[in-house]
């Protein structure tokens, strides 16, 4: 009860937006002097130099030098102020230590252990593709399999553009959702990334594989940088992808799968059919019979709307000269 009492410091999360931002746009300003001096061919053997002895390298490279430590100063200031609080409470932390000291975090052992492996012997890794139980690991995605709240996006590494693949998704998935990342974008390399939908943003993102987040991509936010028009030196193909999936479940469809009819009662030519047999009824197409409209028995109730054969309207010898009445 005494640490419950405790008051405990949460760190500024709009402060560390704002630097985060900062960092952001202060990448996308050193990638803009790279773009420059690989342009200039700053790192070539043959560098130019103006009349004063001063070269437009020499001014962007102290430029990106500047901006990179500012970079560095920012992350500095963000992450101090993730674990900002963490030491304003003396009795907090003292309370802390207590319950370290005498061992209250300790794990429990486990109840029921798994019998020992033989030396020697390499366990086989858990199939993702198992839809029971719950994930193994820290518990920070501890939920059932297939439902979670990450979000998985599929990061071209040459440019460092992305697009979502799943939601709601836990780790159990991840080996799915990087096999269809690869299919959507084939000849490019992809890797898979990942990101919290409650608290995260899609900046945020750490690889599923590597586990570093997607600012330390050498080409991270690379696509911002290309002109407008300009084709992008890789791509994906993501009708292909889509129009090979529906061929694929057309193939896959067994005979007789979109029948969603179930007859319960058949004649007995059905059930000849059905059993191989000839059927008795004779497949000849019935003759056309004339019509005659005096045969019909049809009952007729109002006024004949159509007009009779003598009051049709002759244009060509009106019966009256000038203006023909009305016919009848």
């Amino acid at each position: 009860m005494r640490l419950a009492s405790q008051p405990e410091v949460v760190a500024d999360t709009r402060e560390m937006r704002r630097y985060s931002s900062a960092i952001v746009r202060q990448n996308l300003e050193i990638r803009k002097v790279r773009y420059d001096m690989r342009r200039l061919r700053c790192e070539g053997a043959i560098v130019e130099y103006r009349s004063d002895g001063t070269s437009q390298c020499g001014e962007l490279s102290a430029a990106l030098t500047r901006m990179e430590a500012n970079k560095r100063a920012l992350a500095v200031k963000r992450d101090a102020l993730r674990f900002d609080g963490a030491g304003n409470n003396p009795a907090r932390e003292r309370l802390l230590a207590a319950l370290e000291a005498n061992g209250c975090n300790a794990d429990q052992p486990d109840t029921a252990q798994a019998p020992a492996l033989p030396p020697g012997t390499i366990s086989r890794p858990a199939d993702p593709t198992q839809t029971t139980g719950e994930t193994e690991g820290d518990g920070r995605f501890r939920t059932f399999a297939g439902h979670g709240s990450l979000r998985t996006l599929c990061v071209r590494t040459c440019d460092g553009a992305f697009f979502p693949i799943s939601s709601n998704t836990s780790p159990l998935n991840f080996r799915r959702d990087a096999q269809i990342c690869q299919q959507m974008c084939p000849d490019t390399e992809t890797e898979l990334y990942y990101h919290s939908m409650r608290t995260a943003e899609s900046a945020d993102m750490v690889s599923a594989e590597t586990g570093q987040p997607y600012r330390m991509l050498p080409t991270a936010f690379s696509y911002l940088n290309r002109p407008t028009g300009e084709k992008p030196s890789c791509g994906c193909d993501l009708p292909g992808y889509y129009r090979k999936m529906q061929t694929h479940g057309a193939q896959n469809k067994s005979p007789g799968s979109d029948k969603a009819v179930v007859e319960i009662g058949k004649s007995e030519s059905a059930r000849a059919a059905a059993d191989g047999s000839p059927a008795q009824a004779s497949t000849a197409m019935p003759q056309d019979r004339p019509y005659d409209p005096k045969s019909a028995a049809v009952r007729k109730v109002g006024p004949t709307f159509l007009p009779t054969a003598t009051s049709s309207i002759d244009l060509r010898n009106p019966a009256l000269p000038g203006p023909q009445p009305l016919q009848q």
